[in-house]
């Protein structure tokens, strides 16, 4: 989901760049894969590197069937690691480094599992409550 900075600090493109790519060194805090990496997700936090075939495949789709990279690397079962950060508290305004993680998309995922739930569970529950008011 895309980010909408007006719920985050003023500086937080810098804060953010601070954590990942000073502090984090620009790998994922958690499971240790690289920002940009083209790899194979195994399982959670466990990644490989692709083998020989799946470079074939990717390099078919890019070259021969003249798809973009982004396209041939989904499509090759293949993910590019994009590292973002994440507040370990939920709270956008809780902004202290101690409170910050450089994780990769799926370690975030994770890291956010509860949250989305009950975000999902309101929405849906907001949702039903307005359609029996309108409908009554």
């Amino acid at each position: 989901m895309p980010i909408d900075y007006k719920d985050y600090h003023p500086k937080w493109s810098l804060i953010s760049r601070l954590i990942r790519f000073k502090r984090a060194k620009n790998r994922c805090e958690k499971c240790g894969v690289s920002n940009g990496k083209v790899i194979k997700r195994i399982g959670l936090g466990v990644w490989r590197e692709p083998n020989k075939g799946e470079w074939s495949l990717l390099n078919f789709y890019h070259n021969r069937q003249k798809w973009n990279y982004k396209e041939s690397v989904k499509k090759a079962g293949l993910t590019i690691i994009v590292l973002t950060v994440a507040h370990l508290d939920h709270d956008k305004t809780n902004n202290r480094f101690s409170n910050l993680s450089a994780l990769c998309q799926s370690c975030h995922l994770h890291h956010d599992k509860a949250h989305h739930a009950a975000n999902r569970k309101f929405g849906r529950n907001h949702k039903r409550d307005q359609i029996k008011i309108n409908f009554q």
